[in-house]
């Protein structure tokens, strides 16, 4: 076992919005709902999120309609108290801009959850683990929740090489952690 494996210094969780709906053209990108499907899934995130050994202490999150209400389904698995931040920087942030918001997360929080969009999630998860045992390009569907474990002591030291993966779950299985 590594020493990133053994004892990571600080724990980042990514989550991609849930499924959302096209139904309606009046609605602005911004304001886009959850459609059944990516509602079906929250019960499967609040599970996924019970689970967690580390809970977030620091939520940063997209304004945007279908990432609150993700954040809200994940958050009621839930127990512990954690501080969530807006942020419209996030919405389509591209993978610097993720890069630059988490550099900034003060160091005495040790867990971290971003909710976002793709492509910037996607990209910076590539990114991030360019140089580790994972060699094919990840897909971060709707719904999909990503757990890293980081070899730094403060945010600000975050690059490539610094991460290993220890969880990932697609969106369409999320469902099926519902009890």
């Amino acid at each position: 076992m590594d020493k990133i494996t053994q004892n990571p210094l600080k724990t980042l969780y990514l989550l991609r919005h849930a499924k959302s709906a096209w139904e309606n053209p009046s609605l602005s990108d911004f304001d886009r709902p959850l459609n059944k499907r990516g509602k079906e899934n929250l019960p499967g995130l609040a599970n996924l999120a019970a689970m967690l050994n580390s809970p977030p202490e620091l939520i940063l999150t997209s304004p945007s309609r279908r990432t609150l209400d993700t954040l809200t389904g994940f958050c009621r698995g839930m127990s512990t108290l954690f501080k969530i931040e807006e942020e419209k920087e996030l919405y389509h942030a591209s993978k610097e801009e993720i890069l630059s918001r988490i550099q900034e997360v003060p160091e005495k929080i040790q867990t971290l959850l971003i909710v976002g969009h793709n492509p910037g999630l996607e990209e910076f998860i590539s990114w991030i683990l360019a140089g580790s045992i994972v060699s094919i390009p990840l897909q971060i569907t709707t719904g999909s929740f990503v757990q890293m474990n980081l070899n730094i002591s403060l945010w600000s030291e975050i690059a490539p090489e610094t991460a290993t993966l220890q969880l990932m779950i697609p969106g369409r299985f999320s469902s099926k952690l519902s009890k």
